[in-house]
């Protein structure tokens, strides 16, 4: 098939950072490539709301209301408001591709979905049940959980089409999933990319912060604080770090407030190493330059670690820094025996010094910059995900349950 009519659902606001930078930059890649797109997304209180909004050549924008409490008559009523609006879009604009994000846009999707007989492509991210119970959000074997799984289970099995951001959640679904042999719809790896032209070298660092660091050897962090993550045990990191690259600071760029990093350097008498900066996209290209090396730990190491692609590492590696991550999904492959990286498997004191120091010692290697945003190309371009995304497109089935031919694809892409 040629180029698509597509409505693409997503829980994320597209005002927000994730959305600018996980969702607009795919819709609009893809819409350059000849499809066209009515995007669906449930925007946070305080953003105006907006119906069918042009916001680039084939590109429409609708903004629902996203309601956070009650949980349940919340998501139920954002799910009934999205099903309306959904099905109204779909058929005047003649919709012949649903494109969800997640578990709640292909669960309110799926009705409209059967009715109208559109293919359904899941962009499933990762396990969401099991990364909120490894969160410590949900309790295990709680109703929510277990509901969910449930849900689960039916839309990997009406999905026409499923990605996922990991060879190793595609692994599991295929072989360790215990419902494996309902999922007839083709998987496709395609992880969380970056655009390498806001992410490179030739960025320049931020002026005032480059002069503040000047003379140290600065650990980067980048991102999100807490939950998923492990502050305290990155706090334990940096600790080590500072023992092998001196004098040292802890770079910490986020929106939230590094409050429990700090303290653990407190009780070392070292909490005045610890820099925060909260920044905008726009701004972080020039912070992470002001870095030698970045990091990432992680929770999630069960079902949810099968998922996770941190948009960190790819932003970090294009920016000319070594890694040090977790063992979570792909990361084993990608950094285990890279010269821009480091797979740490757990968070024991030996563990996070060894890894501390084998980052410290590829961080100042001559030349080390150049592999990480090599490593960065070959793994998260943006270009090639893109590339991905249009050949399901094209090669979706043309009716919801029909055969389509496509088969399982992996990553990275290979080089043409």
């Amino acid at each position: 098939m040629t180029n698509r009519r597509v409505v693409y659902v997503t829980y994320d606001g597209l005002t927000e950072q994730l959305g600018q930078s996980q969702v607009l930059p795919y819709v609009l890649g893809l819409a350059e490539r000849g499809h066209e797109f009515e995007i669906l997304s449930f925007e946070k209180p305080g953003t105006p709301l907006v119906y069918r909004k042009p916001i680039a050549p084939g590109v429409h924008w609708t903004a629902l209301r996203y309601h956070k409490t009650p949980t349940l008559p919340a998501t139920a009523f954002d799910m009934a408001q999205g099903l309306a609006t959904l099905s109204l879009r779909s058929a005047i604009s003649r919709a012949n591709l649903v494109h969800v994000r997640s578990y709640v846009p292909c669960a309110l999707s799926l009705p409209w979905v059967e009715l109208a007989g559109v293919p359904l492509l899941f962009d499933m991210r990762g396990l969401w049940a099991d990364e909120r119970v490894e969160a410590g959000r949900w309790p295990p074997g709680s109703r929510a959980y277990l509901g969910t799984k449930k849900i689960e289970r039916v839309l990997l099995s009406r999905a026409d089409a499923i990605t996922t951001l990991t060879v190793r959640l595609q692994d599991y679904l295929r072989r360790e999933y215990p419902f494996a042999h309902r999922i007839k719809g083709s998987i496709h790896v395609i992880p969380t990319c970056v655009d390498l032209d806001r992410f490179s070298q030739s960025v320049a660092p931020e002026p005032a912060l480059a002069r503040e660091l000047s003379g140290k050897k600065v650990l980067l962090y980048l991102g999100a604080i807490g939950s998923y993550y492990l502050p305290r045990q990155m706090a334990e990191f940096y600790l080590s770090w500072r023992k092998y690259a001196s004098p040292s600071r802890l770079l910490v760029v986020s929106r939230q407030s590094p409050d429990e990093m700090r303290y653990v350097l407190a009780a070392q008498g070292v909490a005045h190493e610890l820099i925060h900066r909260s920044a905008t996209r726009e701004e972080v290209p020039a912070l992470v330059r002001c870095g030698h090396a970045s990091f990432g730990l992680f929770g999630g190491k069960i079902l949810a670690g099968h998922g996770c692609a941190p948009t960190k590492v790819g932003e970090t590696l294009a920016s000319g820094l070594p890694f040090a991550s977790s063992a979570v999904g792909d990361i084993p492959a990608l950094l285990g025996s890279s010269p821009a990286g480091v797979s740490v498997p757990d968070t024991r004191p030996e563990t996070l010094d060894a890894a501390a120091r084998e980052l410290a010692e590829k961080a100042f290697t001559p030349g080390v910059a150049t592999r990480a945003a090599t490593l960065a190309q070959q793994w998260f371009s943006l270009e090639d995900a893109l590339d991905a995304y249009d050949d399901v497109y094209r090669r979706m089935p043309v009716r919801h349950g029909r055969p389509s031919g496509l088969e399982d694809t992996g990553w990275p892409r290979a080089r043409r």
